[in-house]
């Protein structure tokens, strides 16, 4: 198997068991004040796969030199493996999984924001642009 393969499989099924991991801790329900963090956290996981990609295929080269282009080459096409298989696990994550949270998610981030005092118009903007974002359609433009 091609590392570009093996490596964007493995840093996609490490993002999802990540997302799994927050559900089963409530982070997407009950405690999204924390969610909100370990997302971020979540970043990690694609930035090691690819650093390990890059330093596996350095190591089969004779004299340890990857090219700029092999290297983004390596680097875009285990990318696409990856947000493969975290677009179809967050697409059934949102639809069967937890379909809820995102309703929950949104209570949330409106009362900060109603806390904040922060305009009606603004709150059903950011409500619209938040729903968008989880579609289908919104997840695969942010992968």
């Amino acid at each position: 198997m091609r590392p570009e393969f093996k490596y964007g499989l493995a840093t996609g099924a490490g993002v999802c068991l990540w997302v799994l991991l927050e559900f089963l801790l409530g982070l997407h329900t009950a405690r999204l004040d924390l969610g909100q963090y370990t997302g971020y956290l979540s970043n990690l996981i694609p930035l090691t796969g690819l650093f390990l990609l890059l330093r596996a295929k350095r190591a089969t080269i004779y004299d340890g030199r990857l090219s700029l282009g092999a290297g983004i080459g390596s680097g875009m096409l285990a990318s696409l493996v990856a947000s493969m298989l975290v677009y179809s696990f967050l697409v059934t994550y949102n639809q069967f999984i937890n379909p809820g949270w995102i309703d929950q998610a949104l209570e949330w981030k409106v009362a900060r924001l109603r806390a904040a005092a922060t305009s009606e118009s603004d709150i059903q903007d950011r409500i619209t642009l938040f729903r968008q974002a989880y579609s289908p359609v919104g997840l695969l433009s942010s992968i």
